[in-house]
């Protein structure tokens, strides 16, 4: 195998570590299939970056980062209509707080995540074997060039 750049190396290892994290892929084996490096490079990465610890702590989904960031909106724009009459507008702190939590809660809309295309192309996968292995199989290899594509 030829030498990876750094570039790579990073982009290989931001692969695996969200096959292992949120796929719940635990292998190594697999993982070193899947990502094109060794068994002894994931073990590495594995122990490095204390996936385990980061796995165990990812507790946030999407869904749930969208209802904390609307309740902020919610509270923001609460304390605002709480103000006196005639002084019920957002003043400068407050308004750049609150186009923030609007830009945050449009990309969390709009953009689907490399994680999410993950949940969904594996979620196809195993329907499909459930149906047909073999088209399956042909059809992994296809989401994992995908995915390293979108993972670059």
């Amino acid at each position: 195998m030829a030498r990876l750049t750094n570039d790579e190396k990073q982009r290989l290892q931001e692969y695996a570590k969200l096959l292992y994290v949120r796929e719940n892929i635990t292998s190594q084996t697999e993982l070193a299939q899947k990502v094109g490096v060794t068994v002894k490079t994931i073990a590495q990465w594995i122990n490095d970056g204390n996936w385990e610890r980061y796995k165990r702590n990812l507790v946030l989904t999407r869904n749930e980062q969208m209802a904390l960031l609307l309740e902020e909106l919610e509270e923001l724009n609460s304390v605002i209509q709480n103000k006196e009459q005639g002084k019920r507008y957002a003043d400068y702190k407050e308004s750049n707080i609150r186009r923030n939590l609007i830009k945050d809660i449009k990309e969390l809309e709009t953009k689907a995540s490399v994680s999410e295309a993950i949940n969904a192309l594996t979620g196809f996968l195993n329907f499909m074997r459930s149906q047909n292995l073999e088209k399956a199989q042909e059809v992994s290899h296809w989401v994992d060039v995908y995915i390293k594509d979108k993972m670059k």
